[in-house]
Order: C-alpha cells, then sequence, then structure tokens
C-alpha cells in the first residue's frame, strides 16, 4: 500500500474523507486484503485511544503464544559445538599497578572526605572589627638638624637621610615631603 492510500484509511476512521476520496477508499477495500486488515488495525488504535474497548473483557494472549510456539519449527544444531569463552589472563605486574593504584586512589578519596568533614571556624566579629580598626602609623619627621660638631660629617648624614627617603617608598608616604628644601636655610 502506498503512503496515499494510509492516509486515506486514518482519515475514513477519523470521519475526514469526502465522497470522491470515500469512493476511492472502498474501491481499494474491496479489491486489497491488506487495506482491510490495515483498516481494522486503524480502527482498533482509534477505539483504544478514545476508550471505546470494553475493559471488562480480559486479553488472553497466552492460548495465541502457546500455538504460535507450538507452530514453530524446532531448529537443532547438529555437528556444531559451542566454543567455551577463554579467560584473559593477565601479568602479575599489572595486578600489582592495580593494586597500587587502587590504593593511592582510596587514600586520596579519604583524604577528600576528611578534608570536606572538617569543622568551618567562623572569624569572630572581635578579630573583624579589630582588623578593620588597624590603620598606618607614620613616624614623625624629624628635623633635619644634626648634632654634630663637624660639617662635613652633617653633610654626609644628610646624603643619608636623602638616599634613605629615595629608597623608603614602601611605606606608603611621600618620603621626599621632609627634604623638599633640602640645601636652603
Amino acid at each position: 500500500m502506498t503512503a496515499k492510500q494510509h492516509e486515506l484509511l486514518s482519515a475514513f476512521v477519523d470521519g475526514e474523507l469526502n465522497s470522491q476520496e470515500l469512493d476511492e477508499l472502498l474501491a481499494l477495500m474491496s479489491t486489497n486484503d491488506n487495506a482491510r486488515a490495515d483498516y481494522q488495525r486503524y480502527q482498533l488504535s482509534s477505539d483504544v485511544l478514545r476508550g471505546y474497548t470494553n475493559r471488562s473483557q480480559p486479553v488472553d494472549l497466552t492460548a495465541r503464544i502457546s500455538a504460535a510456539l507450538a507452530d514453530e519449527p524446532v531448529h537443532q544444531l547438529n555437528g556444531h559445538e559451542t566454543k567455551k569463552a577463554s579467560v584473559l589472563k593477565l601479568p602479575d605486574w599489572f595486578w600489582k599497578q592495580t593494586a597500587g593504584l587502587a590504593a593511592a586512589a582510596s587514600i586520596g578519596a579519604l583524604a577528600v572526605v576528611g578534608v570536606l568533614n572538617q569543622p568551618q571556624t567562623a572569624v569572630t566579629p572581635e578579630l573583624a572589627q579589630a582588623d578593620a580598626v588597624q590603620t598606618q602609623t607614620a613616624v614623625a619627621a624629624s628635623p633635619n638638624r644634626w648634632t654634630v660638631g663637624e660639617q662635613e660629617v652633617e653633610d654626609r648624614l644628610n646624603n643619608y637621610l636623602v638616599d634613605h627617603n629615595e629608597y623608603a617608598g614602601a611605606s606608603g608616604l611621600f618620603s621626599y615631603a621632609r627634604v623638599v628644601s633640602y640645601g636652603e636655610e
């Protein structure tokens, strides 16, 4: 049967055929046994989907299955010997490595479970507040006066101070602020 003929059968079961298509389907069903069998299947499916079947009658499939099995020819294998499955023999080193890998995996799993089961310690609000209150303090700059009697030593100390302030920028303060007027008095 063609797809168009199957569509005609389906439309007939659904009640959607016009008169011309109905005449075509009746001519097909009068000559084609397959079309009649397909119609019966389509109609049964439609009745089941719409709930028109009688549910009080149980369907006994066991008699039909038993009859079909009785009619089935028996096939016997003569002269054919079944082969036994061969077991794959792996070397001993393979099993040693596998056992080592399994042991390492189990230890790793235990470590993960141990880490996950540790109690979580929370930071107390007092400590968190203490961290927020801390500020960076700066030492007040000492005046650029030395209590040294020799001018050469005072100049040398001033050079040390300038060098120190140049390389001590990590404090976050402007290290050059106290020696801006170096050399002027």
